[in-house]
């Protein structure tokens, strides 16, 4: 018998999908009917695979040993009367759409079937609206009365830094408070009684003879500079600055003062949050105007307005509408869940729980991991997944102990060293009949220690497929390639896979916004990869969004036959609107026509989750993350609920409220990491080799596997130690027969030119490979002249000021700069169509050619390099390319040109 209301926590590995597409079948096997049951997840992706499993497993049920095995156990059957109830209802299965969708999805259906209930039509797109003409249009309805648009602009002058601080708190507000809180007539508060307080305190300490710094001590423009004074948070003004004049009424007065002073911060709290709730009604009645203006809704705006539909409507009327009760509802991620997609359900979850219905008994499913919880930034509560269980008595908890993924030796490793660090942590056992290996490493030179650990995998047999390099920022990823590339080792970039990512598709998709949007961002993406300005053009939106962009395509001269191309044709056929598709385009996870996942893959941690790889290095970070520089902070808790704060620092100092918050919030902070770093350790299957930053440890060079120092805080996520522990066991058919090591490029060698930007070939000197990768990085953003370079300089110098010196930098910038005015290369480059950074698919074979200049009937290919070191070298890799190129454009006369950005000279080299 099918438990009824089941939670399962099901821990990394443990199979959750598994349990998950069981269940469903099960249910279907209990004859109950297919359209009763809900399925919901989070991702299209997640869907898709969850559908696919469920439909394999139940066609193929007696080649399924263990999920037979399990539904004999939940349903009291043998395992043939399993497989004759599946025969018995398999007609009924394959006529009926499983409803298997994400949250998004249901949402969506809900809002179309009562839209006009709303004044939406039913046909509305899935897209966000431009944040520019959002902006203008709330600026436009605010504009219509005076005195609001004068409170407006002192607003964002007095209280917050500018309107992007402004339209950023409110969206926080839109979609984490929902219909915010009640409005009230308030007043800024006054500066007066602060002011006139350190003033007469002031004069008193003047009249005393009191030190310059004890006169300045108290003077100050507006109450909050008080926040700024090293001294607020003492508890007495008995210390030096004040100590020859000091009184004992002294500390009175100090204490009058920073109680005045609570108080001013707590009325200031009060109005700017109820100011911004009464800019919110502003701003949700711009949105939702402009939604139905455009017909066009975000994701938030259909679960906003779904939240507000249920509220407002009957349960059978629902019902109706949604083509039949849900009388079984299975929830996948459930740690992922935000508060208004539970208050959605929660209804829902509250009918199936009640009991016996007029359709019967039904059955409530969730399943996850708290340990797993990672999208904090974007509203996921994972205090929510015990709050279910908590508020539904009926509910029984369960716990998956085993683990099917991970070696014997990296399970107990993760109960080890997180037993301690996750409240409420089950250790696993693993059912895995392999050791497995495990290493910790420490390097003052991470990336360094990547590609020596890269090495040493790949020498021992591994397949460099099978190597997953996790890190925690998308510049990581960059960084990482690069260095790999550099010493000819193949690497992936998951996002570089992505078919969104493809020049030739990004390029086509920026053109199309340009021409929809007419922002000049968009014309400057495409510019970077085509070589010129495109020129708008008006778009027929009653054509099918595949009609567009082959439209453009044509009008932008992107070839109509290339793979990519042709792959996101076929892709949009399926969108009657070009805008809709935009948007639902921005999500897409399609992979490139011509990227297979070959070499070593890199990714991000948050990329990982849910994914396994045979062996995992993990990275520490490479630097510091970004600062959190909001003024309104807004946190959630079960007893609670949502709580709305104005930072400012050192406020803690004096409002123990506050600092209860403060350290809540933090608290809620760490806690991530730790997931994050549970959810880094737990893919790998057979090895796992972790990389700790060595050397300098503090605020500024941060480290996940180590204590250390920032400030006055001392900070520890992990304290792991350097060792290792197990052999590593290649699969058979993994090993190298013969087993080769890696070698340098020789000058006999040709290299296998699958670079994105390296332009070093000095390969052990690390500074090389960074000044050839910031080279490279400068001219594929810039426009080819002096002022092009220049205007690049801030995005050159933040992206790699942590790899390279000042002088360093500047010697990039002015070698880039003697290269545009060179006379060779204008000579070629002028009235050239140029194309940067295009990769070559040719023979199985990835390679990437620096810029494609199309003139008349010549083709140049171009090459940069910062060294002439290998010069033959060069020759031969470049001979290859006019090869290539000669094959596919066989009308036209290919040349290859080498140009040595050299320090004193631009040499050019033709081929």
């Amino acid at each position: 018998m099918i438990e009824p209301f089941l939670a399962l926590k099901a821990s990394a590995g443990s199979g959750k999908t598994f349990a998950l597409s069981v269940r469903f079948i099960a249910l279907i096997l209990q004859k109950e009917s297919v359209k009763s049951i809900t399925a919901l997840t989070f991702t299209k992706k997640a869907a898709s695979e969850m559908s696919e499993r469920i439909v394999n497993t139940f066609l193929n049920l007696e080649q399924k040993d263990a999920e037979l095995a399990e539904l004999c156990e939940i349903l009291s059957l043998s395992k043939d009367e399993v497989l004759v109830r599946r025969d018995e209802v398999k007609d009924e299965f394959l006529n009926q759409n499983l409803k298997i969708m994400t949250f998004d999805a249901f949402f969506g259906k809900i809002l179309r079937s009562f839209s006009l209930n709303l004044g939406v039509s039913p046909d509305f797109k899935t897209s966000e609206i431009e944040s520019e003409i959002f902006k203008s249009e709330f600026i436009k309805e605010i504009s219509k009365n005076t005195a609001d648009l004068r409170a407006l602009a002192s607003f964002i002058i007095s209280y917050l830094n500018g309107t992007d601080e402004f339209f950023k708190s409110l969206t926080s507000f839109y979609e984490n408070l929902g219909e915010g809180g009640e409005i009230k007539v308030l007043n800024a508060p006054s500066d007066d009684e602060i002011l006139a307080l350190c003033a007469d305190f002031r004069q008193i300490i003047t009249d005393l003879n009191g030190s310059k710094d004890a006169q300045n001590a108290f003077k100050i423009k507006e109450p909050l500079d008080l926040l700024d004074k090293g001294f607020i948070g003492r508890e007495s003004l008995n210390y030096k600055t004040f100590a020859k004049i000091y009184q004992p009424y002294f500390d009175e007065k100090f204490e009058l003062i920073k109680l005045k002073l609570k108080d001013y911060i707590n009325e200031l709290e009060r109005y700017k949050i109820n100011e911004l709730y009464r800019f919110l009604h502003t701003f949700k009645s711009v949105k939702f105007s402009l939604n139905k203006r455009l017909d066009s809704f975000s994701f938030f705006d259909i679960t906003s307005l779904t939240f507000r539909l249920l509220t407002s409507i009957d349960k059978d009327m629902l019902y109706f509408r949604l083509d039949g009760k849900i009388k079984h509802l299975l929830i996948d991620e459930f740690q992922d869940t935000n508060v208004i997609q539970y208050e959605i359900i929660n209804p829902l979850i509250a009918e199936i729980v009640a009991g016996y219905g007029q359709n019967g008994l039904g059955s409530f499913f969730y399943v996850g991991d708290i340990k797993q919880s990672i999208y904090r930034f974007r509203g996921g509560k994972k205090e929510l997944f015990d709050k279910v269980a908590s508020d539904f008595k009926q509910i029984k908890t369960k716990n998956l102990g085993t683990n099917y993924r991970s070696a014997r030796i990296l399970v107990d490793y993760v109960n080890e060293i997180f037993k301690d660090k996750i409240s409420d942590f089950k250790p696993q056992i693993s059912n895995s009949k392999n050791e497995g290996f495990l290493r910790v490493t420490s390097s003052d030179e991470p990336l360094n220690e990547i590609l020596e650990q890269t090495k040493w995998l790949l020498n021992n047999g591994v397949k460099a497929s099978d190597i997953t390099i996790l890190c925690w920022k998308n510049s990581d990823i960059n960084d990482i390639c690069d260095a790999l590339k550099a010493q000819n080792i193949d690497a992936s970039d998951e996002g570089a896979m992505l078919l969104k990512n493809s020049p030739s598709v990004f390029s086509l998709i920026n053109y199309a916004k340009f021409c929809l949007f007419g922002s000049e961002i968009f014309a400057k993406n495409f510019q970077t990869y085509i070589g010129f300005s495109p020129k708008k053009v008006s778009l027929n939106l009653s054509k099918t969004a595949s009609e567009c962009l082959k439209f453009l395509a044509k009008t932008a001269q992107i070839s109509l036959n290339e793979p990519d191309v042709l792959k996101l044709f076929e892709i949009s056929s399926g969108f009657a609107n070009l805008v809709e598709f935009l948007f639902e385009f921005e999500n897409s996870d399609e992979k490139s026509a011509n990227n297979a996942v070959l070499g070593v893959r890199v990714m991000t941690t948050h990329k990982s989750k849910g994914l396994e790889f045979e062996h995992v290095i993990l990275c520490d970070k490479f630097s510091k993350d970004m600062s959190d520089t909001s003024q309104i902070k807004i946190e959630y808790s079960v007893k609670n609920g949502y709580e709305v704060r104005l930072k400012l620092a050192n406020r803690e100092i004096l409002d123990d409220d506050y600092k209860n918050f403060i350290e809540f919030s933090k608290e809620l902070d760490r806690q991530e990491e730790i997931n994050k770093l549970y959810v880094a350790m737990t893919r790998a299957k057979e090895s796992l080799i972790i990389i700790k930053k060595d050397g300098k440890l503090d605020g500024n060079h941060p480290t996940y596997f180590s204590p250390y120092s920032s400030g006055v805080k001392n900070i520890c996520y992990l304290d792991l130690k350097s060792g290792e522990r197990g052999v590593l066991t290649p699969k058979v058919a993994e090993i190298l027969e013969p087993k080769t090591k890696l070698k340098k490029i020789e000058l006999v060698s040709v290299p296998k030119d699958s670079t994105n930007g390296d332009l070093s070939d000095d390969l052990g000197d690390f500074k090389a490979i960074y000044f050839g990768s910031a080279l490279h990085f400068l001219l594929e953003i810039s426009e080819f002249s002096e002022t092009g370079i220049l205007a690049q300089k801030d995005a050159l110098f933040n992206k790699f000021s942590k790899f390279l010196s000042q002088d360093e930098l500047t010697d990039v910038l002015n070698r880039a700069v003697n290269l545009v005015k060179n006379d060779e290369f204008i000579k070629i480059t002028k009235d050239a169509k140029l194309k940067k950074e295009q990769p070559l698919n040719y023979d199985l074979s990835n390679k990437q050619i620096d810029l494609l200049a199309f003139k008349d009937s010549e083709i140049f290919i171009i090459d940069y390099k910062s060294s002439d070191k290998f010069a033959q070298n060069h020759i031969l890799q470049v001979s290859e390319y006019v090869q290539i190129i000669s094959k596919i454009y066989p009308n036209f006369s290919v040349k290859g040109v080498i140009f040595y950005i050299l320090a004193d000279k631009i040499e050019a080299k033709f081929v």
